[in-house]
């Protein structure tokens, strides 16, 4: 997961999956799952970021718990998290 400053008001991301993941549907599955932790960690984030989310192969076999404890690993690593 990468991490930037932005000039927007509200936090925004981007998820990118590669072939290297699997298949189309696969891909899209992932990217779909990425997306809804996202979409449900969104009000914890601070403001004003751009965040680019990079699916490795693994993912396209992981549960959604371990994509969402990596993604908590990741975010508190990078200290994205908003104080309140």
């Amino acid at each position: 997961m990468g991490v930037s400053e932005s000039s927007h008001s509200v936090t925004r991301a981007a998820v990118v999956v590669s072939r290297r993941v699997g298949t189309a549907v696969v891909r899209n599955r992932v990217k779909r799952r990425l997306r809804e932790i996202y979409r449900l960690q969104r009000p914890m984030l601070k403001q004003h970021l751009l965040l680019v989310v990079t699916a490795k192969p693994a993912a396209a076999t992981a549960s959604s718990q371990s994509l969402l404890a990596e993604w908590l690993r990741l975010a508190g690593r990078l200290s994205i998290f908003s104080a309140s």
